[in-house]
């Protein structure tokens, strides 16, 4: 007999849960049971890790071109088209040590006439928290005030100068295979990718994940699909003064989210449900913001970069690596 689990219990220890282990002892339900409703959620949506780049430093680009580049810097996350009442955008994302951001841009402008662009200082998504899941248009401004409080807190430990290729490796597999992704599973899955890599001892992935990995990871959320066809995918661009605490808010709204927040700019991107659209256009009468609210039109790239290629092997140094990806369509 298949013993019935809740769901919403479960989720709602999931921001605090590293391992299917915990996540069981979290919720107070057996780790058989949560290995099967993780696998079934899975079906439907994406488990994934928020992580405090500072303390990596890592940055999230966001940049604003005139065109599909034919071919991306290494580093590019995302490409995707937007629309607007200014007509056409082209989004282009990227993951990248925070030094090496002038060399994406500057990389990425022969391919594009780069419009606009930031590097973030926080990145922020949906968190499966009680108190968010019933919060109402109304209750907006309340969540811009209490937003600090819910969100887990940013590492106080000071940053790494320089991640290893372990850890690069750790982060990636993490990344691109969700929280409960283990070392052994990451390191196959380079294998499976051709890539020539020997999985370190056990004592030494655990260093590594202890000292580099844990502390810079913030909480893990979930994020269940929605088709576009019952809600479109809204871009929310902001500049102003106060773009950083609303770009925060708009991150909590349930039940898809997440906000590159910079110094003065801001990108939320969600599927936010039909009643919190009025919202965006009445978010400019009470905050010290400029918006633009764009649709998603199409995804035409996403990928988790190999950040470790940005590695000097010889002097453990982050350099620049004058690769180009060729743009691959995708609906």
């Amino acid at each position: 007999m298949v013993v019935r689990v809740d769901v919403k219990r479960l989720l709602y220890a999931l921001p605090y849960s590293r391992t299917l282990r915990e996540l069981a002892r979290n919720a107070k339900v057996s780790h058989t049971a949560v290995r099967r409703v993780v696998k079934e959620l899975s079906k439907e949506g994406e488990f994934r890790v928020v992580t405090d780049d500072n303390f990596y430093n890592l940055t999230r680009i966001v940049a604003f071109v005139d065109k599909v580049p034919e071919r991306l810097p290494f580093g590019t996350t995302g490409v995707r088209t937007l629309t607007s009442l200014e007509g056409r955008k082209v989004l282009v994302m990227a993951y990248l040590p925070r030094p090496l951001a002038e060399d994406y841009i500057k990389s990425l402008s022969e391919e594009a006439h780069v419009l606009d662009w930031f590097a973030s200082t926080d990145y922020v998504a949906w968190l499966l928290h009680p108190e968010l899941e019933s919060i109402a248009p109304k209750d907006f401004d309340s969540l811009v005030d209490r937003a600090h409080e819910l969100i887990p807190p940013r590492t106080n430990l000071r940053p790494l100068p320089v991640l290893d290729q372990i850890d690069l490796v750790l982060l990636w597999g993490k990344l691109l295979l969700g929280p409960f992704a283990r070392p052994t599973e990451i390191f196959n899955r380079l294998l499976a990718e051709g890539e020539r890599v020997e999985a370190p001892s056990k004592q030494v992935l655990s260093y590594h994940y202890r000292v580099h990995i844990q502390p810079g990871w913030r909480y893990n959320t979930y994020f269940k699909y929605t088709s576009q066809e019952e809600l479109p995918f809204t871009a929310y661009y902001m500049k102003g003064k106060e773009a950083e605490k609303v770009a925060r808010a708009l991150a909590l709204l349930p039940r898809l989210g997440m906000s590159i927040i910079g110094q003065g700019k801001a990108l939320y991107l969600g599927q936010p449900l039909c009643a919190y659209h009025p919202l965006l256009v009445e978010i400019p009468q009470t905050y010290v913001v400029e918006p633009l609210t764009m649709y998603m039109k199409l995804n035409l790239y996403t990928r988790v970069p190999e950040l470790w290629r940005l590695l000097d092997p010889e002097t453990k140094r982050w350099r620049w690596v004058e690769q180009k990806i060729e743009l691959k369509l995708q609906q």
